[in-house]
């Protein structure tokens, strides 16, 4: 038997949309073993089927661009990581199906191609890249082909996650940004996200809490999140970067200390701190 767990992300680290993300440690496991037909457990009964399941499609993909004939298994799954919430939850699903596909083709590719494969399927790498390479991870674009960047994080940043129950999809979210922006935005995230690598470095958080400061996109989503604005108030005087994670509704905080968390709990709101995540990892049970 084949397992692969691979770890939420949080894609855009505030200013840098569909460019920056980070791993967190909260963790989706699949687990695949060779069977005569395929079959799903622990899935919803809506993606128990072939064609509505993203890890066999992202699996049989894989299959196909190498022009191999498709290996039937069973699809396990138990996953920790909420769907809808801005935490990589549909990631997760491509980056272990495209390795678990790699591994029954003899790791026929290297973990540069599957992440090729991952953003070809994803669309975009905010998400996949932390998630095969673990950390913070920035990506570019050249001749339609991306690549990614990993950046060291200082040992005494904690990250803290609220995940509200209400879900946001990823198309709504990307439904409400304006299809055009003025310069002075643009210039304004850019003079942010070059200096995002330097604050993680540094663990740097009142320069972090300057640079979190989002044009593009979160004053157009924070519209969806119905405590957004509550939350940012409570903590606007603490030492805490604060941030929509991905297209949310979860959010994020980036901070030294703890000390507050306690009046968000005060208040109702459940706070889950999470360490940086490291990648997916994949082990082999040895299978015949």
């Amino acid at each position: 038997m084949l397992r692969i767990k691979v770890e939420a992300t949080s894609a855009n680290v505030c200013v840098g949309f569909d460019v920056l993300g980070i791993a967190l440690n909260l963790t989706n496991e699949f687990t695949f073993e060779r069977k005569n037909d395929f079959s799903f457990v622990g899935f919803d009964d809506e993606f128990s089927t072939k064609e509505s399941n993203l890890v066999y499609e992202s699996y049989k993909y894989v299959f196909d661009y190498a022009k191999e004939e498709i290996i039937p298994v069973e699809i396990g799954f138990k996953g920790d990581i909420p769907v809808s919430r801005g935490l990589g939850s549909s990631s997760s699903l491509i980056v272990a199906g495209i390795f678990a596909a790699n591994y029954y083709l003899g790791n026929k590719y290297s973990k540069r191609e599957l992440f090729d494969i991952a953003t070809i399927l994803e669309g975009h790498p905010d998400n996949v890249a932390p998630a095969i390479y673990g950390g913070l991870v920035a990506s570019y674009k050249k001749e339609n082909k991306y690549y990614p960047n990993l950046y060291p994080i200082h040992k005494d940043l904690k990250f803290s996650v609220i995940i509200p129950e209400e879900c946001v999809s990823t198309q709504k979210a990307r439904g409400v940004l304006p299809k055009v922006l003025p310069y002075k935005d643009i210039v304004w995230n850019m003079s942010r996200i070059v200096n995002i690598p330097r604050a993680f470095l540094d663990g740097d958080i009142p320069l972090l809490k300057d640079l979190f400061s989002d044009r593009l996109h979160e004053p157009y989503r924070s519209k969806l999140i119905k405590d957004y604005d509550t939350i940012k108030a409570l903590i606007k005087d603490d030492d805490v970067a604060f941030a929509i994670s991905g297209s949310g509704s979860t959010m994020l905080m980036v901070s030294k200390n703890l000390d507050f968390i306690p009046k968000l709990r005060n208040k109702g709101f459940k706070v889950l701190t999470l360490n940086v995540g490291s990648g997916v990892f994949v082990e082999d049970y040895n299978e015949r």
